[in-house]
């Protein structure tokens, strides 16, 4: 028999005759009495184990039921705020310990239902809105501090580069900044003529700053790389920027990088010769184009 059966048999024994030791039992029985005493403390330490798990499961299941929608995360401050405040309260609880118990009581909060922003389609050309052309779009750079992006502003009837924004990670307000200031650019030069912003289907394009942003100076209308007109373009500039400087510098930081944009754009657009253009450079195009429209 086991240590835990004669210890049972022990105690029904026990009630008969009161004035049995464990001891003597242990030697009636042939077996070592520390075997019975370890078995016996073992079992107490066990329940008393059980009826602190159920105080903790009775704290946490009225703690979930008074807030319902809080995972078990929110639900461990909650608790050890009141065990802070409240000193008959339990010792603390652990995430894990809570997270098992919510488990276990089947009170885990619903998870929250994932819903997916449905993709813009993009439109063929010969549906574009009537506007100057404008395209946006960003490219990653994994540099010695970190991940980066720089964001690209393109005139795309003369091919310049209005502008250049580094930032450490994508965003609606980064998107919307770099189309203002490339815009702005333009508004310098006296082209107030409405803009047709394109750009691919990318969460910050799509979201209701850059949208409004759009509508303000004109309209907004998603392409992709493969069409014809459509962010090709761009890319194109995306593959000079990466390949034609800032892997020929080897920028080591996103504020190296930033410094050296201004250089990058002065090449591109006053330097550079573009097949695109009949072999001229798109600054000179562009203050052309301004030229004769102001004349105008």
């Amino acid at each position: 028999m086991s240590p835990a059966q004669l210890l049972a048999v022990y105690e029904e024994f026990h009630r008969d005759h009161p004035h049995l030791s464990l001891a003597s039992f242990a030697r009636e029985a042939d077996v070592p009495a520390w075997k019975l005493r370890d078995t016996r403390q073992q079992a107490a330490g066990q329940a008393q184990r059980e009826v602190q798990q159920q105080a903790h499961l009775e704290r946490i299941r009225e703690a979930a039921l008074e807030h319902p929608t809080y995972g078990y995360r929110r639900l461990h401050q909650v608790l050890a705020r009141s065990a802070a405040q409240e000193l008959s309260a339990p010792g603390h609880l652990g995430l894990h310990t809570i997270r098992l118990a919510l488990g276990e009581l089947n009170l885990q909060p619903p998870l929250a239902r994932k819903t997916r922003k449905k993709a813009v389609p993009a439109v063929s050309e010969a549906l574009w809105p009537a506007g100057r052309r404008v395209q946006v779009d960003a490219t990653r750079f994994s540099l010695g501090d970190g991940i980066c992006w720089a964001y690209l502003v393109l005139d795309v009837e003369t091919r310049c580069l209005l502008h250049l924004h580094v930032v450490r990670s994508l965003s609606a307000s980064s998107a919307v900044t770099a189309l203002h200031t490339g815009l702005r650019v333009l508004r310098d030069l006296g082209i107030t003529e409405e803009v047709l912003v394109m750009t691919d289907g990318g969460s910050d394009f799509t979201s209701t700053a850059f949208q409004d942003a759009c509508q303000e100076v004109g309209s907004w209308v998603r392409a992709k790389v493969s069409q014809k007109g459509g962010m090709g373009i761009l890319e194109r500039t995306n593959r000079t920027l990466k390949y034609e400087f800032v892997f020929r510098e080897d920028f080591a930081s996103m504020q190296e990088l930033r410094d050296g944009t201004v250089r990058f754009r002065d090449w591109y657009n006053q330097v550079r010769l573009h097949s695109a253009l009949g072999y001229t450079c798109p600054w000179a195009k562009l203050l052309e184009v301004a030229k004769s429209r102001n004349a105008a």
